[in-house]
């Protein structure tokens, strides 16, 4: 199993002196300054700060089946891994620190064949890592916070895409707000992306295929709730001499009775090269629209997207936030037209809580002939979830399975996929 480098080991043990120094001036100001009439738990606490953590263990296997053959596997994955997180007591009451040690290990080596590798669960060569995935210093004053270096994001086009074993993180400088009530805005530089299946951080443009040049990009973005019903988001995602990307979504939902509710999504996304357009020059737009209803558990969606025929719309450092993004299909080649269905439901209503199963589908289509000719494809999804509850609260398992039909004459391959997930977060 990879470990980190002797520059990153000796990085660690001055944080946690920072930490700890900080803990102690905390402890410190705390005795001198707080009531006596506080808790002994909110004192430890401060004292202290928090630890948490998470440990996943994860299956993963596709087999293919290209020109209408037999289905062969072409990936496999068996791992277990997690988080160690750890966060200072708040400082002054505006200072904290926070380190989030990131660990993935093989299990058995027949299920981890190097042959087998690029399932996104373990490194490319289907072995294990370790990393520090976040360690990050933050002020905060009222609802707003900075975030100085290796950090979570959640945004549309920059995230996590926790979808395997661990997710992304991101070296960044980064501002967010909450003042204004019902909006919450964001400010970043961001330059390095881990992904999700590496110990490695590397710049923005390499990970979006710039192999010669070395850039972050800034991303500026709001998630406005003017109304319960109503949300709103604008981002915006700068990369100086490759592109720019605008994304927009809104949500609106509305109460036909006490059981039953409507509602309706519109996402768009617009890209185009800048300055030196490291990647060419180009532009690609798609664009979204999805309705659906809930009554009594069940939610039913049907949706449809459309991509331009410019060009592919690209997703280098997250998952795709579009609505009928699937488990391999993303919908979002140039020209390609999808059709979106899916239909849930929540087991509460009969009563076993914490079980929820989805089925999704969407059918995609591209152009016959032309620069943008390629297969066209069908994807069908089945999710099933259960979180436990009493004392096994914080344990949760995922179940999802795949179906791909695609045009074997235009050279495309039929997938079938599985994934397991067994989760326990503390």
């Amino acid at each position: 199993m990879k470990v980190m480098t002797r520059k990153k080991f000796l990085f660690i043990p001055i944080v946690l002196l920072l930490v700890l120094m900080l803990s102690g001036f905390a402890q410190a100001e705390t005795t001198n300054s707080q009531p006596s009439k506080e808790t002994k738990e909110t004192k430890e606490k401060w004292r202290l700060g928090t630890l948490s953590g998470q440990v996943r263990m994860f299956y993963f296997m596709q087999e293919d089946r290209p020109n209408g053959e037999n289905f062969d596997k072409t990936k496999e994955s068996f791992a277990i891994g997690g988080q160690l997180r750890y966060e200072t007591p708040t400082i002054a009451d505006h200072f904290g620190a926070v380190l989030n040690g990131f660990v993935a290990a093989p299990l058995f080596d027949d299920l981890n064949r190097e042959r087998y590798a690029g399932t996104g669960v373990l490194d490319s060569k289907n072995q294990g890592y370790a990393v520090l995935g976040e360690a990050y210093f933050k002020a905060n004053y009222a609802k707003s916070v900075a975030k100085i270096w290796r950090q979570r994001i959640e945004t549309p086009l920059v995230n996590g895409n926790d979808s395997r074993l661990l997710p992304n993180t991101f070296e960044a400088y980064r501002i967010e707000s909450s003042d204004i009530e019902g909006l919450k805005l964001q400010a970043a530089w961001v330059d390095k992306i881990k992904n999700r299946d590496s110990d490695q951080f590397v710049s923005m443009t390499e990970a979006a295929g710039v192999n010669d040049k070395k850039g972050g990009l800034f991303m500026l973005g709001g998630d406005w709730q003017p109304t319960e019903k109503l949300k709103i988001r604008v981002w915006n995602y700068f990369t100086p001499d490759m592109d720019n990307s605008l994304f927009i979504e809104a949500n609106y939902s509305h109460d036909i009775s006490d059981a039953l509710e409507t509602h309706i999504r519109f996402q768009a996304i617009d890209q185009r090269d800048v300055g030196s357009s490291y990647l060419g020059t180009y532009t690609a737009n798609e664009a979204g629209l999805l309705w659906g209803v809930k009554y009594s558990g069940v939610t039913l969606d049907v949706g449809g997207t459309i991509v331009d025929d410019s060009a592919d719309v690209r997703y280098s450092w997250g998952v795709n936030p579009f609505f009928n993004n699937l488990m391999s299909c993303g919908f979002n080649r140039a020209g390609e037209k999808a059709l979106y269905l899916a239909a849930a439901y929540d087991f509460a209503k009969m009563g076993i809580n914490g079980f929820t199963a989805n089925v999704k589908a969407g059918f995609g289509s591209t152009p016959d002939s032309g620069r943008n000719a390629s297969y066209d494809r069908n994807e069908y999804d089945l999710n099933l979830l259960y979180k436990f509850d009493g004392y096994l609260k914080g344990l949760s398992f995922l179940n999802r399975w795949e179906y791909q039909d695609a045009d074997n004459s235009m050279g495309g391959s039929d997938v079938a996929q599985v994934r397991v997930r067994l989760q326990y977060d503390f």
